[in-house]
């Protein structure tokens, strides 16, 4: 494999490519799970994300997968796409038009959308992830972690068991670190259990300092929820600092 790009950096997580798809895999086969138990009426109920029931979240994750499965056969072929057509308006009517679709008409979705990706990234050569393509501008690479991110905390979304606490530390480190942008000006984030810190502070200027754990602290950021929530300057009652938007 090419080393331009170094897959085991800190800002992705720690890891190494492998390790990476070991845990997709793991979280596809969640999603396959948890989607064959939502039934019609659980499809329909409401998930923390304002506005989104499961029904919303699965039509997303099969919009998404089969999304970035094409970015990978066309970046094989040495072009580059959209990743959807129509760009960000058409993903958003899809999922609002689709997701009250019959439950069995979304998992169908989900699954295709899931099988699309796998059998996408099984034809990449070694050197696959460094090819172009058009999510973020960026290599073939970030949607590896993009979709890493998704399947983790879209999971959650779905409410079926599986919580913020278990996710990885390497998932868990990268989210944060990905997400760096959302703090306001004059934060650090401390991660009691991993030693890890992040700052929008300045030189000299006297931050807010958010405590918690490395996998709440992920969740906080990521606007998922978490057992036991970070806390502000040591003071349980304070309110956390209000983030920016999603980068």
């Amino acid at each position: 494999m090419s080393t331009t790009i170094d897959y085991t950096a800190y800002e992705y997580g720690g890891v190494d490519v492998s390790e990476r798809l070991k845990e997709i895999r793991a979280a596809h086969d969640r999603l396959r799970a948890a989607a064959a138990e939502i039934t019609e009426e659980g499809a329909r109920e409401s998930v923390h994300l304002p506005g989104w029931t499961r029904g919303h979240v699965l039509i997303h994750l099969a919009d998404l997968s089969r999304a970035f499965a094409r970015q990978a056969r066309y970046a094989v072929e040495g072009r580059t796409i959209e990743v959807y057509d129509g760009g960000r308006p058409t993903r958003d009517r899809r999922i609002e038009e689709l997701h009250g679709r019959p439950v069995e008409w979304l998992t169908e979705q989900l699954e295709e959308g899931l099988t699309a990706l796998e059998e996408a990234w099984e034809a990449l050569g070694p050197d696959g992830w460094e090819l172009a393509c058009s999510y973020r501008n960026s290599p073939l690479f970030a949607t590896q972690l993009a979709w890493w991110r998704e399947t983790e905390l879209h999971t959650v979304d779905l409410t079926v068991g599986y919580g913020s606490e278990e996710w990885s530390t390497a998932l868990s480190s990268h989210v944060v670190t990905f997400l760096r942008p959302r703090l306001p000006q004059g934060v650090v984030l401390n991660a009691e259990d991993s030693g890890e810190e992040w700052s929008s502070a300045a030189e000299g200027e006297a931050p807010i300092v958010v405590r918690g754990s490395l996998r709440a602290l992920a969740a906080w950021i990521s606007g998922r929820p978490h057992p036991v929530l970070p806390v502000a300057d040591g003071d349980p009652a304070a309110a956390l600092p209000e983030l920016n938007a999603w980068p």
